[in-house]
């Protein structure tokens, strides 16, 4: 019966072998523990879920407030490649493009974070300080210059 597997090459041992592989001399684990290591597929919980609940959150907001500054207020995008990514793809692909970078944002904190939890955190909320400020600004200039909608059509 076979119950110890190497954690380095799958080698098989019995129940009297060592705890050393004789093929690539790492230890040797019991077979059910080695069996339950995550596989390709699988996914470790994520780091930092509440700050990334903020940064979507900020974001989404981000995404609302530019949609109402550019259609209804006839506003302009001040960042010049979102500007570029609405005048050439239009505004579908600009929140595509917004949320590509959050993803991209949250996949960078997960990889910082698993070498460094201390930076990851940081990182992560750096972000949302990030993304809010463009959402805190542009709610200061809606209520600072009071713009009147125009009547729906």
């Amino acid at each position: 019966m076979i119950v110890k597997c190497c954690v380095g090459c799958g080698a098989r041992f019995r129940t009297g072998d060592d705890g050393v592989c004789r093929a690539c001399g790492r230890e040797v684990t019991p077979a059910d523990a080695f069996l339950k290591q995550p596989g390709w597929w699988s996914l470790p919980q994520m780091r930092y879920p509440d700050a990334y609940v903020w940064l979507v959150l900020v974001s989404a907001l981000d995404i609302m407030l530019t949609m109402i500054v550019l259609v209804a207020l006839d506003g302009f995008e001040v960042n010049p490649i979102a500007a570029d990514v609405i005048e050439r793809l239009g505004y579908t692909w600009a929140i595509v493009f917004k949320f590509a970078i959050v993803v991209f944002v949250i996949v960078i904190c997960e990889v910082i974070g698993r070498r460094d939890d201390r930076a990851g955190r940081r990182l992560a909320r750096a972000a949302v300080v990030i993304n809010a400020l463009p959402v805190i600004y542009t709610f200061f200039l809606l209520f600072q210059n009071r713009p009147t909608l125009p009547p729906a059509a």
